[in-house]
């Protein structure tokens, strides 16, 4: 599925779902992976997800995708805080960063909610700033930075956002010239 195109016609913003795609084949692949669980999360976690996030890149000598990790972790995990948490509880969300060698780089953010994560897009004759006042910036940072951004609903209760950065736009590939798809 991919991005809706805007109604003919119209000055209003859209609000269209992020598309939904299957790498299982590229996570057989092997990776390094690592991932948090915040059980119940506060306002600090967005920030503690940054750090941790900046810490693995560095760990994995990917020091050059720091900032954009960074951004995208930010911005995936206030959103799984804002729009995944219901009746005010706070409930579970998730890290996770998985890096292939040959190729990128997988931000995945975790929440309980099974909605489907909204990109603020224009229409046709709106202004494209417009859509950076409304909520939503999020997402379209993530999109820009991103070279793919998806989501996937869990068998069970949530769902989780998929940010995935090619390394070779930062560096070389540590090895080979395997492909992500």
């Amino acid at each position: 599925m991919g991005l809706l195109s805007s109604p003919p016609n119209t000055g209003t913003l859209m609000r269209i779902p992020l598309p939904v795609l299957d790498w299982t084949e590229v996570l057989q692949q092997r990776h390094r992976y690592r991932s948090w669980v915040w059980r119940r999360p506060g306002l600090n976690v967005a920030g503690i997800a940054r750090q941790v996030a900046v810490e693995a890149v560095a760990d994995w000598r990917l020091s050059p995708m720091a900032d954009d990790v960074a951004l995208c972790v930010g911005e995936l995990m206030g959103n799984a805080l804002t729009h995944g948490q219901s009746g005010g509880w706070p409930l579970p969300v998730s890290l996770g960063l998985r890096y292939f060698p040959t190729c990128c780089l997988f931000v995945e953010v975790g929440d309980t909610s099974t909605a489907a994560p909204l990109l603020t897009a224009p229409g046709r004759d709106s202004d494209p700033a417009e859509a950076l006042l409304m909520d939503g910036r999020g997402l379209m940072i993530v999109q820009r930075i991103a070279d793919h951004l998806w989501w996937r609903q869990l068998s069970g209760l949530g769902k989780t956002v998929y940010a995935r950065l090619d390394t070779p736009r930062y560096f070389e590939p540590l090895t080979g010239g395997g492909d992500c798809g």
